[in-house]
């Protein structure tokens, strides 16, 4: 049986903290003349001093949701005590019941409002109790995401998960959890187990994408996550009409909320089979007007998400190229570089990264008739530029984009100084920044007799592009290091150098494997043993 409301002369008004500590101060002498109260005193007691400390804390909110059901328990019982409520003896003994038990969840709330819960109790504060219980401990939780450890961050995870299933959740609650998952998102310890937890809580973020809003914003950010670490994720998002409500984010959100979403919408596109969401939306314009329009954050995701989008050598993929140049994107991958440039970007620190923009503009340049507007329009000397950059990311898009510009004829004068750089790349800890470079370099001395020279200058260019033969150096298409030393195997020298550095030894590997142009390198290297390149033994 709930307490009865206070009656109207005692309904409450003003401050709801100032009304339940003034009513706090006269429950104990009001009780004292009250017989029915000696059974019940005790617990109601404790209940009263336990909220008692929590409202006197600092750091009670002053417009806690849970004051007004606290001031009608209070005003209740004081009722009781003063006999403004003439019951009979059965009615008043039940009544002084409930209110204690009453009384004593509102005491623990009051108490997780300024005591966030013991980390091995998160799971329970949030599984048990009212729904006003377990939106106290969500405020509690909130506020302490960022220092629960890894052994808190799953119970967590899966309790928050477990309450927007259940359904049985106040509104202004679902909003709070959406933002404590967003929390999770951010969070080393706790972002694992929120992917193990996607199947579950994916379904109610598209629903808080959908509504819009600061909710929308909070889905966006826990959504990114989820989505670049699993497919189902992110098909889980496409099959909700996810990547609709996700491209009005991006037109009519604010900035904040246009970065999330466009983050989110670039994971999906990862996934070639669920490229056909982003066609059946339309989102391509929509994408260039936000790299256009949109702050550095959100320009900088939404053309990784064109640039995923344009990766795919299949008809869809080509397709998506040529709507992605004719809506403009080449123009604004222009103006996004010079912007960084201007502010002296490299993606370093929170400048946005360069290396999406290099990507989009080595997919469209796979178009001959692209290349050869990117370079009219000066993109080498930013490619090569890039080169140097301190982001191996960066470094390793620049050098794909530079293979497929290299090749027109306007480019080969302004693309000396990538040589170098190039065969220093050849040397970095990253495979895919080692294979890149090969691939530049390939193209590069297939080009012109010019780049062949030089690269034959560079000290270490023979060395650094042997070891990429190493059958250890996986990840490395080995077409492409056995195309560069097949370009300058006709000179004596380089020959001489390749099989210092161990050619013929990893030649053995790749014959077997039958890689292109192996047969040949070795064949060289065989003519030159007879002319005497190898010493005598």
């Amino acid at each position: 049986m709930q307490p009865p409301p206070p009656e109207s002369g005692q309904e409450l008004t003003g401050d709801a903290l100032e009304e339940c500590l003034r009513l706090l101060d006269e429950l104990p002498s009001a009780a004292v003349s009250s017989p029915a109260f000696r059974r019940h005193w005790p617990s109601i007691s404790a209940s009263l001093s336990l909220v008692s400390a929590s409202l006197s804390h600092p750091a009670f909110p002053p417009s806690a949701p849970l004051l007004a059901p606290l001031a009608s328990a209070l005003s209740a019982l004081l009722s009781v005590c003063t006999g403004g409520a003439p019951l009979g003896h059965l009615h008043t003994v039940s009544l002084l019941s409930s209110s204690s038990a009453s009384l004593s969840q509102l005491a623990a709330d009051a108490r997780l409002l300024v005591s966030p819960p013991a980390s091995s109790a998160v799971g329970e504060s949030l599984r048990l109790g009212s729904a006003v219980s377990r939106a106290a401990a969500l405020d509690a939780l909130a506020d302490s995401v960022a220092s629960l450890p890894a052994s808190s961050s799953s119970a967590a995870v899966s309790a928050v998960a477990a309450m927007l299933d259940s359904g049985d959740l106040l509104p202004a609650s679902r909003d709070k959890a959406v933002s404590v998952l967003a929390a999770f998102a951010s969070s080393d310890a706790a972002r694992p187990f929120l992917v193990e937890e996607s199947g579950i809580v994916v379904p109610h973020l598209c629903r808080a994408l959908e509504s819009g809003g600061a909710s929308a914003e909070q889905a966006c950010l826990a959504l990114e996550p989820l989505t670049a670490s699993s497919r189902d994720a992110a098909a889980a998002v496409a099959a909700r009409g996810g990547v609709a409500a996700l491209l009005v984010a991006c037109a009519a959100g604010t900035p904040a909320s246009q970065a999330a979403a466009a983050g989110v919408l670039r994971n999906i596109a990862a996934f070639p089979d669920l490229l056909s969401s982003f066609r059946d939306e339309g989102a391509v314009p929509l994408l260039v007007q936000l790299v256009s329009l949109g702050t550095p954050r959100a320009a900088e995701r939404a053309l990784g998400c064109l640039q995923n989008l344009t990766s795919s050598d299949s008809d869809e993929g080509q397709r998506l190229k040529v709507e992605a140049f004719q809506q403009g994107a080449l123009g604004c991958v222009k103006d996004f570089l010079d912007s960084c440039s201007c502010r002296g970007a490299d993606g370093r620190g929170d400048e946005p990264g360069l290396a999406p923009a290099f990507g989009l503009l080595r997919n469209m340049a796979s178009f001959r008739y692209i290349a050869e507007i990117a370079v009219s329009a000066s993109f080498v000397t930013q490619v090569v530029s890039a080169l140097g950059s301190d982001k191996p990311t960066t470094r390793t898009e620049a050098a794909m984009a530079l293979a497929q510009l290299c090749n027109v004829g306007k480019a080969r004068k302004e693309v000396g100084d990538a040589i170098p750089r190039l065969v220093w790349m050849l040397e970095a800890k990253t495979v895919t920044e080692r294979d890149a470079a090969a691939r530049a370099l390939a193209a590069l001395v297939a080009a012109a007799s010019s780049y062949r020279k030089l690269f034959k200058k560079e000290e270490m260019g023979i060395v650094n592009v042997v070891q990429l033969l190493d059958p250890a150096a996986r990840g490395v298409d080995k077409r492409f290091p056995v195309s560069v030393l097949l370009a300058v195997s006709q000179s004596r020298r380089c020959r001489k150098q390749m099989v210092a550095a161990g050619a013929c030894g990893f030649l053995q590997g790749l014959l077997a494997a039958e890689v292109d142009g192996a047969k040949k390198l070795a064949e060289c290297l065989g003519r030159g043993k007879m002319l005497g390149v190898f010493p005598r033994t």
